[in-house]
């Protein structure tokens, strides 16, 4: 008699996209529909498996499965980014159903997706070193397969040289971290990691190589400009993408977190997110079309959770990844809609500018209410400590959305009307988002190593991230910065301009 368990739920989890991508590689070109149907049918069976072994795992069991060097374990955080993984697929191949309708390369978008999904999967279960590094180096040639849809467009096979560069500087330095822990250590097992020894110069070295790889996978600086240059890819793979794949950088350093982490590999993540965000967020502002604004929005993103892993903020890590990935597929699958509605809005008569006592009003209510729903927030929910540095870095977070929110509202009802009803949505939205965080955090703890930073690097981290908001408030308003705030735009722009590459070189 045959037993369903929870190891049995984990194996069907890992083998249905791969079945998916090999019947869309045998019969896909004679059958897309059906081809299109099983992947977005396998998907989203998966995403039923992984909300089974959440449950599981909620519970306080783990399911297991070992082949030699490729064990997987469903933990915590593994069902977490598998929920994330198989949900956003399973939206953008249903997406791609109908996307993709008579496209002769539907077959390939089924396949490339399904051989994705079923590598990052592979990634955030694996319990070994070796099979980590082989779902991550998998799921960056299915990205590439999939980038190269539409090989006959130069701008595709720009984007795929772009990208293939990247993924091979950083699978190197991954694979090489791997084979240089197995020589000193002689284990790639993850559980044995804390115990093995990786001292001297090999262990600053070791961290790097990963900081390397987590850097180029999510388009962080100087590893940035593969991401933009992707935006000739069809609409489900953008989101696929953006939602899924920039986010293994994240994932990777959580899970080797048990190695050594030398001061040197934290202040390369700190710099590198903190100017990859900076830079995002400045480019994204400027870009003139929705999908290369999304695309620098998403390496803004990115910087963020970057950062808050080189602070050690690993709860903040995978809950921002999380919620970024679903929200910026559905900003991707949307693009089209939004922009059908901005040329409709931009037929309407335009609203009038605030200027005077009304801009600071609106200014002032945007930065305090969403500040006083979070304050009544986190007083009103009986189990917020207050404590957990990650808590705090997402309160921070969840203070400046709420800011932009509040300040797009006022510019339609400036008055004490718009701000009443703002207060009123901001405060049982508040509620929410702490309940949400605080259940998320609890749930994550268990399988997250311990915060690594000290509340003071926190704080610092904060109050520049305020101090940086305000001078780009003043640079926004101040009229006698209008000179410069025209060479921060002409220079913003210049730098989100990709230029065209030829076979040989990257410009």
């Amino acid at each position: 008699m045959l037993v369903w368990d929870d190891t049995a739920t984990l194996v069907a989890l890992l083998v249905a996209p791969m079945a998916a991508a090999l019947v869309a590689a045998t019969i896909g070109p004679r059958f897309p529909v059906f081809t299109s149907r099983l992947g977005s049918v396998a998907a989203g069976a998966g995403f039923l498996l992984a909300a089974a072994l959440t449950a599981g795992a909620a519970r306080g069991e783990e399911a297991t499965a070992a082949t030699g060097v490729f064990a997987v374990a469903a933990d915590r955080l593994a069902v977490a980014a598998l929920l994330l993984i198989f949900g956003v697929s399973t939206v953008a191949q249903e997406f791609a159903v109908r996307y993709l309708a008579g496209d002769p390369r539907a077959w390939w978008f089924t396949g490339g997706a399904s051989l994705l999904t079923a590598a990052s999967a592979v990634m955030v279960t694996a319990t070994t070193l070796v099979g980590i590094a082989a779902g991550w180096t998998t799921a960056g040639i299915a990205l590439c397969l999939l980038l190269g849809t539409y090989w006959h467009l130069p701008s595709a096979r720009d984007g795929v040289r772009r990208a293939g560069l990247a993924f091979l500087i950083g699978d190197g330095a991954l694979w090489v971290a791997v084979g240089l822990i197995n020589v000193r250590t002689g284990t790639v097992d993850l559980a044995d990691l804390p115990a093995a020894r990786l001292e001297g110069a090999l262990a600053p070295v070791v961290a790097v190589l990963i900081v390397v790889a987590a850097l180029s996978r999510s388009a962080q600086l100087p590893f940035h400009r593969w991401l933009p240059a992707t935006l000739a890819a069809p609409t489900p793979v953008s989101a696929l993408l953006h939602a899924g794949v920039v986010n293994a950088g994240g994932i990777l350093l959580i899970r080797l977190s048990p190695l050594p982490s030398p001061a040197l590999a934290a202040g390369l993540l700190v710099v590198a997110g903190t100017t990859t965000m900076v830079y995002g967020a400045a480019v994204m502002l400027v870009k003139p079309d929705i999908k290369g604004a999304l695309a620098y929005s998403t390496m803004a993103q990115m910087g963020f959770m970057i950062l808050t892993c080189g602070l050690g903020l690993w709860a903040a890590t995978v809950i921002h990844l999380v919620a970024h990935g679903f929200y910026k597929a559905t900003l991707f699958l949307s693009s089209g809609s939004a922009i059908a509605r901005h040329r409709r809005s931009t037929a309407l008569p335009a609203a009038p500018q605030q200027t005077g006592g009304r801009r600071r009003f609106s200014l002032l209510t945007a930065a305090v209410l969403p500040l006083a729903a979070l304050y009544a927030a986190t007083e009103l929910f009986p189990t917020w400590t207050h404590t957990h540095a990650a808590e705090q870095a997402l309160l921070l977070f969840a203070w400046v959305t709420g800011a932009a929110a509040t300040w797009g509202w006022l510019q339609r009802r400036p008055d004490i009307a718009g701000a009443l009803t703002a207060g009123a949505v901001l405060l049982p939205a508040a509620v929410g988002y702490v309940a949400l965080i605080s259940a998320a955090t609890t749930f994550l703890t268990p399988a997250l190593p311990d915060t690594t930073a000290a509340p003071s690097a926190v704080w610092v981290t904060v109050i520049a991230a305020v101090l940086l908001l305000g001078a780009l408030a003043s640079l926004r308003w101040s009229p006698a910065a209008a000179a410069l705030r025209r060479a921060v735009y002409t220079h913003a722009l210049s730098a989100g301009t990709i230029h065209p590459t030829t076979a040989g070189a990257l410009r």
